[in-house]
């Protein structure tokens, strides 16, 4: 897609990625997004965490990926993407924003001198684009290593019981 430009999302611009936001995590407040995203890319030593949009000429976001440098004790050094969606009312559009995102964070984590890179897709992205984003991520060399559960854990009552 021609119109299309991966970059560094900025803080100034967190709010625009909301609605895209909304679609995987239909839960999550405006306020809640606002606060995980300029944590999170303000957080990183030695190097930042951040996040990558795929962005329409004009200003539409349309994609985005999560990501922060980790290490895997058999890879070492790992980009790890936790939430990477893409959405385009067409079809076709879509599938050209999975495939500019995904080779966007492998040119990232090559340049991070990564020696691999892993991508951990929202449950609701599976139910909300099927096949999509894994067809993509296959389609450009990566294979399915594990699966990731998650248990939400309430909040712990630490007031004193005596």
């Amino acid at each position: 897609m021609a119109d299309l430009k991966i970059q560094a999302l900025e803080t100034e611009r967190v709010a625009q990625c909301f609605p895209l936001v909304h679609l995987t995590a239909p839960g999550m407040t405006a306020s809640a997004w606002q606060d995980f995203a300029e944590e999170h890319m303000a957080l990183g030593s030695p190097e930042p965490n951040g996040i990558l949009v795929a962005e329409k000429l004009g200003g539409c976001i349309l994609g985005l990926a999560v990501y922060s440098l980790d290490r895997d004790p058999i890879q070492g050094r790992t980009l790890l993407v936790k939430n990477l969606i893409a959405h385009d009312y067409f079809a076709s559009g879509r599938r050209q924003v999975e495939h500019a995102l995904i080779t966007a964070i492998e040119a990232l984590a090559r340049g991070k001198d990564c020696r691999a890179l892993h991508v951990i897709m929202p449950a609701a992205s599976v139910q909300l684009f099927p096949s999509g984003l894994h067809d993509a991520l296959e389609s450009e060399g990566h294979k399915l290593s594990g699966l990731s559960y998650c248990k939400p854990l309430p909040p712990m009552d630490r007031s004193f019981h005596g």
